[in-house]
Protein backbone atom coordinates (compact mmCIF):
# COMPACT_ATOMS: atom_id res chain seq x y z
CA UNK A 1 0.00 0.00 0.00
CA UNK A 2 1.43 3.36 -0.99
CA UNK A 3 0.88 6.29 1.31
CA UNK A 4 0.87 9.96 0.42
CA UNK A 5 3.92 11.44 2.19
CA UNK A 6 3.48 13.89 5.01
CA UNK A 7 5.11 16.58 2.89
CA UNK A 8 4.19 15.71 -0.67
CA UNK A 9 4.82 19.11 -2.24
CA UNK A 10 7.15 21.89 -1.33
CA UNK A 11 5.27 24.41 -3.48
CA UNK A 12 1.58 24.00 -4.37
CA UNK A 13 1.03 23.10 -8.02
CA UNK A 14 -1.51 25.86 -8.55
CA UNK A 15 1.09 28.49 -7.62
CA UNK A 16 3.23 27.79 -10.67
CA UNK A 17 0.71 25.97 -12.82
CA UNK A 18 2.42 22.60 -12.46
CA UNK A 19 3.91 20.34 -9.84
CA UNK A 20 7.61 21.02 -9.56
CA UNK A 21 8.76 18.19 -7.34
CA UNK A 22 7.71 15.67 -4.75
CA UNK A 23 9.80 14.72 -1.73
CA UNK A 24 9.09 11.92 0.70
CA UNK A 25 9.95 12.95 4.25
CA UNK A 26 9.30 11.41 7.62
CA UNK A 27 7.53 13.42 10.31
CA UNK A 28 10.78 14.41 12.05
CA UNK A 29 12.44 15.27 8.75
CA UNK A 30 9.48 17.47 7.84
CA UNK A 31 9.77 19.40 11.09
CA UNK A 32 13.53 19.78 10.66
CA UNK A 33 13.17 20.98 7.07
CA UNK A 34 10.48 23.49 7.99
CA UNK A 35 12.53 24.67 10.98
CA UNK A 36 15.37 25.50 8.59
CA UNK A 37 12.97 27.37 6.30
CA UNK A 38 11.58 29.36 9.24
CA UNK A 39 15.11 30.02 10.49
CA UNK A 40 16.23 31.38 7.12
CA UNK A 41 13.11 33.55 6.90
CA UNK A 42 13.57 34.81 10.46
CA UNK A 43 17.26 35.50 9.91
CA UNK A 44 16.62 37.43 6.70
CA UNK A 45 13.82 39.37 8.43
CA UNK A 46 16.22 40.31 11.23
CA UNK A 47 18.84 41.48 8.74
CA UNK A 48 16.19 43.45 6.88
CA UNK A 49 14.94 45.10 10.08
CA UNK A 50 18.53 45.94 11.07
CA UNK A 51 19.20 47.73 7.78
CA UNK A 52 15.78 49.38 7.77
CA UNK A 53 16.45 50.86 11.22
CA UNK A 54 19.89 52.05 10.06
CA UNK A 55 18.33 53.66 6.98
CA UNK A 56 15.75 55.62 8.98
CA UNK A 57 18.27 56.50 11.70
CA UNK A 58 20.98 57.86 9.41
CA UNK A 59 19.47 58.70 6.04
CA UNK A 60 16.04 59.98 7.04
CA UNK A 61 15.75 61.21 10.62
CA UNK A 62 19.47 61.87 10.93
CA UNK A 63 19.14 64.49 8.20
CA UNK A 64 16.02 65.93 9.81
CA UNK A 65 18.06 66.34 13.02
CA UNK A 66 20.83 68.10 11.06
CA UNK A 67 18.31 70.52 9.60
CA UNK A 68 17.09 71.21 13.16
CA UNK A 69 20.51 72.16 14.58
CA UNK A 70 19.27 75.68 15.22
CA UNK A 71 16.97 74.35 17.96
CA UNK A 72 19.93 73.42 20.15
CA UNK A 73 19.07 70.71 22.68
CA UNK A 74 15.56 70.53 21.25
CA UNK A 75 16.77 69.47 17.80
CA UNK A 76 15.63 65.96 18.75
CA UNK A 77 11.97 67.06 18.66
CA UNK A 78 11.34 67.32 14.89
CA UNK A 79 12.61 63.80 14.04
CA UNK A 80 10.78 61.99 16.83
CA UNK A 81 7.49 63.83 16.29
CA UNK A 82 7.67 63.39 12.52
CA UNK A 83 8.32 59.68 12.98
CA UNK A 84 5.34 59.31 15.30
CA UNK A 85 3.10 61.17 12.84
CA UNK A 86 4.02 58.53 10.25
CA UNK A 87 3.60 55.58 12.61
CA UNK A 88 0.15 56.57 13.91
CA UNK A 89 -1.88 56.09 10.70
CA UNK A 90 0.33 53.19 9.60
CA UNK A 91 -0.47 51.11 12.67
CA UNK A 92 -4.02 52.29 13.28
CA UNK A 93 -5.27 51.75 9.74
CA UNK A 94 -3.26 48.76 8.48
CA UNK A 95 -2.45 46.48 11.42
CA UNK A 96 -3.49 47.43 14.97
CA UNK A 97 -1.64 44.32 16.18
CA UNK A 98 1.62 46.14 15.39
CA UNK A 99 0.95 48.72 18.11
CA UNK A 100 3.11 48.56 21.24
CA UNK A 101 5.68 45.91 21.99
CA UNK A 102 4.14 43.06 20.00
CA UNK A 103 4.99 40.03 22.13
CA UNK A 104 1.56 39.84 23.84
CA UNK A 105 -0.04 39.68 20.39
CA UNK A 106 2.15 36.69 19.52
CA UNK A 107 1.29 34.99 22.82
CA UNK A 108 -2.38 35.65 22.11
CA UNK A 109 -2.08 34.13 18.65
CA UNK A 110 -0.57 30.97 20.16
CA UNK A 111 -2.99 30.67 23.07
CA UNK A 112 -6.18 31.73 21.31
CA UNK A 113 -5.91 31.49 17.52
CA UNK A 114 -3.78 28.42 16.97
CA UNK A 115 -0.79 30.48 15.88
CA UNK A 116 -2.63 32.36 13.13
CA UNK A 117 -0.98 35.73 12.41
CA UNK A 118 -1.92 37.93 9.47
CA UNK A 119 0.94 38.17 6.90
CA UNK A 120 0.64 41.96 6.70
CA UNK A 121 1.61 42.24 10.38
CA UNK A 122 5.23 41.40 9.48
CA UNK A 123 5.86 44.30 7.11
CA UNK A 124 3.72 46.81 9.02
CA UNK A 125 5.54 45.95 12.26
CA UNK A 126 8.93 46.18 10.54
CA UNK A 127 8.19 49.57 9.01
CA UNK A 128 6.50 51.06 12.08
CA UNK A 129 9.23 49.85 14.45
CA UNK A 130 12.05 51.01 12.18
CA UNK A 131 10.48 54.48 12.02
CA UNK A 132 9.90 54.58 15.79
CA UNK A 133 13.42 53.47 16.71
CA UNK A 134 15.10 55.37 13.88
CA UNK A 135 13.43 58.64 14.87
CA UNK A 136 14.52 58.30 18.50
CA UNK A 137 11.57 56.58 20.17
CA UNK A 138 12.41 54.78 23.40
CA UNK A 139 11.92 51.20 22.23
CA UNK A 140 13.93 48.14 21.28
CA UNK A 141 14.11 45.54 18.54
CA UNK A 142 12.98 42.47 20.50
CA UNK A 143 9.23 43.02 20.23
CA UNK A 144 9.30 43.82 16.51
CA UNK A 145 11.53 40.92 15.52
CA UNK A 146 9.55 38.47 17.67
CA UNK A 147 6.32 39.52 15.96
CA UNK A 148 7.91 39.57 12.51
CA UNK A 149 9.61 36.19 12.95
CA UNK A 150 6.43 34.69 14.39
CA UNK A 151 4.42 35.97 11.44
CA UNK A 152 6.92 34.29 9.11
CA UNK A 153 6.54 31.02 11.02
CA UNK A 154 2.75 31.27 10.90
CA UNK A 155 2.66 31.92 7.16
CA UNK A 156 5.09 29.09 6.39
CA UNK A 157 3.13 26.65 8.56
CA UNK A 158 -0.07 27.68 6.79
CA UNK A 159 1.53 27.04 3.38
CA UNK A 160 2.30 23.50 4.51
CA UNK A 161 -1.24 23.07 5.92
CA UNK A 162 -0.15 22.48 9.51
CA UNK A 163 -2.65 21.99 12.32
CA UNK A 164 -3.12 24.66 15.00
CA UNK A 165 -0.85 22.91 17.47
CA UNK A 166 1.93 22.49 14.93
CA UNK A 167 1.50 26.02 13.65
CA UNK A 168 2.03 27.32 17.18
CA UNK A 169 5.35 25.47 17.31
CA UNK A 170 6.53 27.23 14.16
CA UNK A 171 5.31 30.58 15.45
CA UNK A 172 7.60 30.02 18.45
CA UNK A 173 10.39 28.91 16.10
CA UNK A 174 10.01 32.17 14.18
CA UNK A 175 10.24 34.14 17.42
CA UNK A 176 13.38 32.22 18.39
CA UNK A 177 14.88 32.86 14.97
CA UNK A 178 14.30 36.59 15.21
CA UNK A 179 15.79 36.97 18.69
CA UNK A 180 18.71 34.65 17.89
CA UNK A 181 19.59 36.73 14.85
CA UNK A 182 19.03 40.35 15.86
CA UNK A 183 20.79 39.95 19.23
CA UNK A 184 23.34 37.40 17.94
CA UNK A 185 22.12 35.17 20.78
CA UNK A 186 20.88 31.71 19.70
CA UNK A 187 20.52 30.31 23.23
CA UNK A 188 18.51 33.32 24.34
CA UNK A 189 16.30 32.98 21.28
CA UNK A 190 15.53 29.37 22.15
CA UNK A 191 14.70 30.02 25.77
CA UNK A 192 12.69 33.16 25.00
CA UNK A 193 10.50 31.18 22.61
CA UNK A 194 10.03 28.36 25.11
CA UNK A 195 9.58 30.47 28.27
CA UNK A 196 7.51 33.32 26.90
CA UNK A 197 5.85 32.30 23.62
CA UNK A 198 5.27 28.54 23.67
CA UNK A 199 5.16 27.92 27.45
CA UNK A 200 4.76 24.16 27.09
CA UNK A 201 6.62 22.07 24.57
CA UNK A 202 7.58 18.58 23.45
CA UNK A 203 10.98 17.22 22.50
CA UNK A 204 10.09 17.77 18.84
CA UNK A 205 9.02 21.34 19.62
CA UNK A 206 12.32 21.98 21.38
CA UNK A 207 14.30 20.60 18.43
CA UNK A 208 12.31 22.70 15.97
CA UNK A 209 12.96 25.90 17.91
CA UNK A 210 16.68 25.08 18.27
CA UNK A 211 17.13 24.41 14.55
CA UNK A 212 15.38 27.65 13.62
CA UNK A 213 17.43 29.69 16.10
CA UNK A 214 20.75 28.24 14.94
CA UNK A 215 19.84 28.70 11.26
CA UNK A 216 18.79 32.32 11.78
CA UNK A 217 21.92 33.11 13.76
CA UNK A 218 24.04 31.63 10.97
CA UNK A 219 22.25 33.84 8.42
CA UNK A 220 22.90 36.89 10.62
CA UNK A 221 26.59 36.09 11.05
CA UNK A 222 27.11 35.62 7.32
CA UNK A 223 25.28 38.81 6.30
CA UNK A 224 25.99 41.14 9.25
CA UNK A 225 28.81 39.70 11.39
CA UNK A 226 29.36 37.98 14.73
CA UNK A 227 30.36 40.87 16.95
CA UNK A 228 28.86 41.05 20.43
CA UNK A 229 26.03 43.54 20.81
CA UNK A 230 27.65 45.09 23.89
CA UNK A 231 31.22 45.75 24.93
CA UNK A 232 32.06 44.91 28.52
CA UNK A 233 34.98 43.77 30.61
CA UNK A 234 35.09 40.18 31.83
CA UNK A 235 34.07 39.96 35.47
CA UNK A 236 33.99 37.23 38.07
CA UNK A 237 32.75 36.59 41.59
CA UNK A 238 35.37 38.25 43.80
CA UNK A 239 34.22 36.80 47.13
CA UNK A 240 31.43 34.32 48.07
CA UNK A 241 29.97 36.95 50.41
CA UNK A 242 29.11 38.94 47.28
CA UNK A 243 26.28 36.50 46.58
CA UNK A 244 24.36 38.24 49.37
CA UNK A 245 24.81 41.54 47.54
CA UNK A 246 23.69 40.05 44.23
CA UNK A 247 20.59 38.57 45.88
CA UNK A 248 19.81 42.05 47.19
CA UNK A 249 20.24 43.40 43.67
CA UNK A 250 17.71 40.85 42.40
CA UNK A 251 15.17 41.90 45.04
CA UNK A 252 15.69 45.57 44.17
CA UNK A 253 15.34 44.77 40.47
CA UNK A 254 11.94 43.20 41.13
CA UNK A 255 10.63 46.46 42.60
CA UNK A 256 12.00 48.44 39.64
CA UNK A 257 10.36 45.97 37.23
CA UNK A 258 6.99 46.31 39.00
CA UNK A 259 7.26 50.10 38.75
CA UNK A 260 8.14 49.89 35.06
CA UNK A 261 5.17 47.63 34.25
CA UNK A 262 2.73 49.82 36.18
CA UNK A 263 3.93 53.05 34.57
CA UNK A 264 3.79 51.48 31.10
CA UNK A 265 0.17 50.40 31.43
CA UNK A 266 -0.93 53.52 33.27
CA UNK A 267 0.26 55.58 30.31
CA UNK A 268 -1.31 53.12 27.84
CA UNK A 269 -4.63 53.28 29.69
CA UNK A 270 -4.55 57.08 29.64
CA UNK A 271 -4.03 57.20 25.89
CA UNK A 272 -6.58 54.46 25.19
CA UNK A 273 -9.29 56.33 27.13
CA UNK A 274 -8.34 59.80 25.94
CA UNK A 275 -10.33 61.69 23.28
CA UNK A 276 -7.21 62.23 21.18
CA UNK A 277 -7.57 60.92 17.63
CA UNK A 278 -5.85 57.52 17.46
CA UNK A 279 -3.66 58.57 14.52
CA UNK A 280 -2.21 61.44 16.56
CA UNK A 281 -1.63 59.68 19.88
CA UNK A 282 1.91 58.50 19.03
CA UNK A 283 2.85 62.07 18.12
CA UNK A 284 1.66 63.38 21.50
CA UNK A 285 3.68 60.71 23.26
CA UNK A 286 6.69 61.44 21.05
CA UNK A 287 6.53 65.14 21.88
CA UNK A 288 6.85 64.31 25.60
CA UNK A 289 9.66 61.83 24.88
CA UNK A 290 11.45 64.48 22.84
CA UNK A 291 11.36 66.87 25.80
CA UNK A 292 12.90 64.14 27.98
CA UNK A 293 15.49 63.54 25.26
CA UNK A 294 16.39 67.22 25.30
CA UNK A 295 17.20 66.81 29.00
CA UNK A 296 19.31 63.68 28.37
CA UNK A 297 19.98 62.17 24.95
CA UNK A 298 20.50 58.78 26.65
CA UNK A 299 16.73 58.52 27.17
CA UNK A 300 16.13 58.22 23.42
CA UNK A 301 16.43 55.09 21.33
CA UNK A 302 16.81 51.52 22.51
CA UNK A 303 19.34 52.35 25.20
CA UNK A 304 22.12 50.03 24.00
CA UNK A 305 24.61 52.91 23.77
CA UNK A 306 23.65 53.97 27.28
CA UNK A 307 24.23 50.42 28.53
CA UNK A 308 27.84 50.62 27.39
CA UNK A 309 28.23 53.84 29.39
CA UNK A 310 26.67 52.25 32.47
CA UNK A 311 28.95 49.22 32.18
CA UNK A 312 31.95 51.54 31.95
CA UNK A 313 30.79 53.49 35.04
CA UNK A 314 30.47 56.81 33.20
CA UNK A 315 27.34 58.00 35.03
CA UNK A 316 27.26 59.70 38.44
CA UNK A 317 24.94 58.11 41.02
CA UNK A 318 22.47 61.00 40.93
CA UNK A 319 22.37 60.81 37.13
CA UNK A 320 21.77 57.06 37.28
CA UNK A 321 18.72 57.47 39.50
CA UNK A 322 17.27 60.23 37.31
CA UNK A 323 17.86 58.17 34.17
CA UNK A 324 16.00 55.18 35.68
CA UNK A 325 12.87 57.27 36.18
CA UNK A 326 13.34 59.05 32.85
CA UNK A 327 13.78 55.83 30.85
CA UNK A 328 10.64 54.32 32.40
CA UNK A 329 8.65 57.40 31.38
CA UNK A 330 10.19 57.62 27.91
CA UNK A 331 9.47 53.97 27.12
CA UNK A 332 5.94 54.16 28.56
CA UNK A 333 5.19 57.28 26.52
CA UNK A 334 6.59 55.76 23.33
CA UNK A 335 4.80 52.40 23.51
CA UNK A 336 1.78 53.43 25.56
CA UNK A 337 0.84 56.12 23.05
CA UNK A 338 0.73 53.59 20.21
CA UNK A 339 4.17 53.60 18.60
CA UNK A 340 5.82 50.32 17.78
CA UNK A 341 8.86 48.70 19.38
CA UNK A 342 10.07 46.33 22.08
CA UNK A 343 10.63 46.59 25.82
CA UNK A 344 13.66 44.32 25.99
CA UNK A 345 16.46 46.81 25.29
CA UNK A 346 14.89 49.52 27.51
CA UNK A 347 14.59 46.90 30.28
CA UNK A 348 18.26 46.05 29.89
CA UNK A 349 19.14 49.73 30.10
CA UNK A 350 17.06 50.11 33.26
CA UNK A 351 18.82 47.08 34.73
CA UNK A 352 22.26 48.40 33.82
CA UNK A 353 21.46 51.76 35.41
CA UNK A 354 20.11 50.11 38.55
CA UNK A 355 23.04 47.70 38.77
CA UNK A 356 25.53 50.50 38.33
CA UNK A 357 23.92 52.58 41.11
CA UNK A 358 23.67 49.52 43.35
CA UNK A 359 27.31 48.63 42.61
CA UNK A 360 28.44 52.12 43.56
CA UNK A 361 26.75 51.71 46.94
CA UNK A 362 28.22 48.24 47.52
CA UNK A 363 31.70 49.42 46.55
CA UNK A 364 31.37 52.38 48.89
CA UNK A 365 30.40 50.32 51.95
CA UNK A 366 32.30 47.09 51.17
CA UNK A 367 35.30 48.08 49.04
CA UNK A 368 37.36 45.00 49.91
CA UNK A 369 34.77 42.33 49.09
CA UNK A 370 32.98 43.63 46.02
CA UNK A 371 33.49 43.41 42.27
CA UNK A 372 33.72 46.52 40.07
CA UNK A 373 30.56 48.52 39.40
CA UNK A 374 30.36 47.08 35.88
CA UNK A 375 29.78 43.57 37.25
CA UNK A 376 26.67 44.73 39.08
CA UNK A 377 25.49 46.55 35.96
CA UNK A 378 25.76 43.30 33.96
CA UNK A 379 23.78 41.35 36.55
CA UNK A 380 21.23 44.15 36.91
CA UNK A 381 20.52 44.00 33.17
CA UNK A 382 19.43 40.39 33.43
CA UNK A 383 17.58 40.79 36.73
CA UNK A 384 15.19 43.56 35.68
CA UNK A 385 14.16 41.81 32.47
CA UNK A 386 13.93 38.43 34.24
CA UNK A 387 11.48 39.94 36.69
CA UNK A 388 9.41 41.96 34.22
CA UNK A 389 9.11 39.15 31.67
CA UNK A 390 9.16 36.29 34.19
CA UNK A 391 11.80 34.69 31.97
CA UNK A 392 14.95 34.03 34.01
CA UNK A 393 16.62 31.59 31.62
CA UNK A 394 16.17 33.91 28.63
CA UNK A 395 17.62 36.78 30.64
CA UNK A 396 20.65 34.83 31.82
CA UNK A 397 21.57 33.58 28.37
CA UNK A 398 20.98 36.80 26.51
CA UNK A 399 23.28 38.71 28.86
CA UNK A 400 25.90 35.97 28.47
CA UNK A 401 25.71 36.13 24.70
CA UNK A 402 25.45 39.92 24.37
CA UNK A 403 28.51 40.53 26.57
CA UNK A 404 30.50 37.31 25.93
CA UNK A 405 31.06 37.23 29.70
CA UNK A 406 30.51 33.86 31.36
CA UNK A 407 32.32 34.70 34.58
CA UNK A 408 29.23 35.79 36.50
CA UNK A 409 27.16 32.63 36.21
CA UNK A 410 26.38 32.26 39.92
CA UNK A 411 25.51 35.94 40.54
CA UNK A 412 23.33 36.00 37.42
CA UNK A 413 21.44 32.86 38.36
CA UNK A 414 20.88 33.97 41.94
CA UNK A 415 19.90 37.53 41.09
CA UNK A 416 17.50 36.48 38.31
CA UNK A 417 15.90 33.86 40.53
CA UNK A 418 15.44 36.35 43.37
CA UNK A 419 14.04 38.97 41.01
CA UNK A 420 11.57 36.51 39.47
CA UNK A 421 10.31 35.21 42.81
CA UNK A 422 9.92 38.65 44.41
CA UNK A 423 8.19 40.09 41.34
CA UNK A 424 5.69 37.20 41.27
CA UNK A 425 4.92 37.89 44.94
CA UNK A 426 4.29 41.57 44.19
CA UNK A 427 2.50 41.23 40.86
CA UNK A 428 0.74 38.25 39.32
CA UNK A 429 1.35 38.95 35.63
CA UNK A 430 4.48 39.59 33.61
CA UNK A 431 4.82 42.68 31.43
CA UNK A 432 3.49 40.59 28.53
CA UNK A 433 0.68 38.87 30.41
CA UNK A 434 -0.88 42.07 31.71
CA UNK A 435 -2.29 42.89 28.28
CA UNK A 436 -3.42 39.31 27.75
CA UNK A 437 -5.25 39.17 31.07
CA UNK A 438 -7.08 42.32 30.14
CA UNK A 439 -8.19 40.78 26.87
CA UNK A 440 -9.00 37.44 28.53
CA UNK A 441 -6.76 35.73 26.02
CA UNK A 442 -5.25 33.18 28.38
CA UNK A 443 -7.04 30.36 30.10
CA UNK A 444 -5.97 31.55 33.52
CA UNK A 445 -7.21 33.71 36.39
CA UNK A 446 -8.36 36.52 34.08
CA UNK A 447 -11.16 34.29 32.84
CA UNK A 448 -14.08 34.67 35.22
CA UNK A 449 -14.00 31.59 37.41
CA UNK A 450 -17.74 31.75 38.02
CA UNK A 451 -18.48 31.87 34.32
CA UNK A 452 -16.01 29.08 33.54
CA UNK A 453 -17.69 26.90 36.17
CA UNK A 454 -21.20 27.52 34.85
CA UNK A 455 -20.81 27.15 31.10
CA UNK A 456 -21.15 23.52 29.91
CA UNK A 457 -18.15 22.08 28.10
CA UNK A 458 -20.55 20.91 25.40
CA UNK A 459 -20.68 24.53 24.18
CA UNK A 460 -17.03 24.16 23.15
CA UNK A 461 -17.46 20.74 21.48
CA UNK A 462 -16.85 21.24 17.77
CA UNK A 463 -18.21 18.85 15.17
CA UNK A 464 -15.12 19.01 12.94
CA UNK A 465 -12.50 16.42 13.83
CA UNK A 466 -10.49 13.61 12.26
CA UNK A 467 -11.84 10.13 12.97
CA UNK A 468 -11.52 6.58 11.73
CA UNK A 469 -13.68 3.48 12.04
CA UNK A 470 -12.07 0.93 14.35
CA UNK A 471 -11.79 -1.84 11.73
CA UNK A 472 -9.16 0.01 9.68
CA UNK A 473 -5.47 -0.85 9.87
CA UNK A 474 -2.83 1.42 11.39
CA UNK A 475 -1.46 2.20 7.91
CA UNK A 476 -4.87 3.31 6.68
CA UNK A 477 -5.36 5.54 9.70
CA UNK A 478 -1.87 6.96 9.28
CA UNK A 479 -2.68 7.92 5.69
CA UNK A 480 -5.76 9.83 6.86
CA UNK A 481 -3.80 11.67 9.57
CA UNK A 482 -1.01 12.66 7.20
CA UNK A 483 -3.45 13.94 4.61
CA UNK A 484 -5.25 16.00 7.25
CA UNK A 485 -1.98 17.17 8.87
CA UNK A 486 -3.25 16.13 12.32
CA UNK A 487 -1.38 14.66 15.27
CA UNK A 488 -4.45 13.06 16.88
CA UNK A 489 -7.34 10.97 15.62
CA UNK A 490 -10.48 9.62 17.25
CA UNK A 491 -11.13 5.93 16.68
CA UNK A 492 -14.85 5.15 16.79
CA UNK A 493 -17.27 2.31 16.21
CA UNK A 494 -20.05 2.33 13.61
CA UNK A 495 -22.46 3.84 16.16
CA UNK A 496 -19.97 6.67 17.01
CA UNK A 497 -18.89 5.12 20.32
CA UNK A 498 -15.33 6.20 21.15
CA UNK A 499 -12.80 3.36 21.25
CA UNK A 500 -9.74 5.48 21.96
CA UNK A 501 -7.40 8.18 20.66
CA UNK A 502 -4.62 7.52 18.17
CA UNK A 503 -1.50 9.70 18.27
CA UNK A 504 0.54 10.21 15.11
CA UNK A 505 3.77 9.10 16.76
CA UNK A 506 2.12 5.87 17.97
CA UNK A 507 0.68 5.24 14.51
CA UNK A 508 4.07 5.72 12.85
CA UNK A 509 5.73 3.31 15.28
CA UNK A 510 2.97 0.69 14.93
CA UNK A 511 2.94 0.92 11.13
CA UNK A 512 6.72 0.50 11.00
CA UNK A 513 6.46 -2.70 13.03
CA UNK A 514 3.40 -4.09 11.22
CA UNK A 515 1.59 -2.08 8.51
CA UNK A 516 -1.49 -4.30 8.81
CA UNK A 517 -1.74 -4.04 12.59
CA UNK A 518 -5.17 -3.22 13.98
CA UNK A 519 -5.91 0.21 15.38
CA UNK A 520 -6.59 -1.27 18.80
CA UNK A 521 -2.89 -2.07 19.19
CA UNK A 522 -1.86 1.61 18.97
CA UNK A 523 -4.64 3.37 20.89
CA UNK A 524 -4.30 5.31 24.10
CA UNK A 525 -7.42 4.27 25.97
CA UNK A 526 -6.54 6.44 28.99
CA UNK A 527 -6.79 9.70 27.03
CA UNK A 528 -8.94 12.21 29.02
CA UNK A 529 -12.58 12.63 28.01
CA UNK A 530 -15.08 15.43 28.42
CA UNK A 531 -18.35 14.29 30.01
CA UNK A 532 -21.88 15.73 29.66
CA UNK A 533 -21.80 17.46 33.04
CA UNK A 534 -18.29 18.92 32.67
CA UNK A 535 -17.83 22.70 32.56
CA UNK A 536 -15.38 24.83 30.60
CA UNK A 537 -13.19 24.92 33.70
CA UNK A 538 -13.20 21.11 33.88
CA UNK A 539 -12.26 20.87 30.22
CA UNK A 540 -9.41 23.35 30.51
CA UNK A 541 -8.06 21.54 33.56
CA UNK A 542 -8.16 18.16 31.79
CA UNK A 543 -6.26 19.57 28.84
CA UNK A 544 -3.62 21.06 31.13
CA UNK A 545 -3.25 17.88 33.21
CA UNK A 546 -2.79 15.69 30.14
CA UNK A 547 -0.67 18.25 28.22
CA UNK A 548 -2.79 17.72 25.13
CA UNK A 549 -4.83 19.98 22.88
CA UNK A 550 -7.73 17.68 22.05
CA UNK A 551 -10.49 16.59 24.40
CA UNK A 552 -13.18 14.26 22.99
CA UNK A 553 -16.58 15.10 24.47
CA UNK A 554 -18.84 12.04 24.82
CA UNK A 555 -22.32 11.30 26.15
CA UNK A 556 -23.09 8.82 28.89
CA UNK A 557 -23.09 5.99 26.29
CA UNK A 558 -19.58 6.97 25.20
CA UNK A 559 -20.78 8.29 21.84
CA UNK A 560 -18.77 11.21 20.47
CA UNK A 561 -20.55 14.56 20.59
CA UNK A 562 -17.57 16.58 19.37
CA UNK A 563 -14.09 17.66 20.38
CA UNK A 564 -12.92 20.62 22.46
CA UNK A 565 -9.54 22.34 22.62
CA UNK A 566 -8.16 25.42 24.36
CA UNK A 567 -9.16 27.72 21.53
CA UNK A 568 -12.73 26.38 21.39
CA UNK A 569 -13.07 26.68 25.19
CA UNK A 570 -11.95 30.32 25.13
CA UNK A 571 -14.30 31.07 22.24
CA UNK A 572 -17.21 29.49 24.14
CA UNK A 573 -16.30 31.53 27.21
CA UNK A 574 -16.14 34.77 25.24
CA UNK A 575 -19.44 34.05 23.49
CA UNK A 576 -21.18 33.55 26.85
CA UNK A 577 -19.48 36.61 28.34
CA UNK A 578 -20.57 38.79 25.42
CA UNK A 579 -24.09 37.38 25.60
CA UNK A 580 -24.37 38.29 29.27
CA UNK A 581 -22.97 41.75 28.55
CA UNK A 582 -25.52 42.26 25.81
CA UNK A 583 -22.90 42.64 23.10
Amino acid sequence: MSREPLLSKLIPAQTFGRRLWRIRLSENQTFAFMAVVVGVAGGLAAVGLHHLIEFFTEDVFGRVAEWSDGLGRFRVLPPIVLGALLVGPLVTRLAPEAKGHGVPEVMEAVSKRGGRIRPRVAWVKALASAITIGSGGSAGREGPIVQIGSACGSVIARLFRMSDRRRSTFVAAGAAAGVAAVFNAPLAGVFFALEVVLRNFTARGFSTVVISAVTANAVWRVLVGDESVLTAEVYKLEDPIELVFYAGLGITAAFVAVGFVRILYLVEDWFDTSKIVADLRPAIGALAVGVLGAISIDLLGSGLAGIDKALAGEFAVRTLLLLIVGKMLATALTLGSGSSGGIFSPSLFLGALLGSAYGEAVNHFFPDTSAPVGAYAVVGMAAVFAAAAQAPMSSIFIVFEMTNDFGLIMPLMLSCAAATVVYSALKRDSIYEVKLRRKAALGGPALSEDLMRNVPLLRAAEAKYVASIENRTVSQALEIMERAREELMLVISHDRALRGVLYLEDAVAAAAADPDASLASALRPDHPLGLPDDTLEDGMQKLEDANTNLLPVVDWNNRVLGVANRFAIIRAYEAERDKLAGI
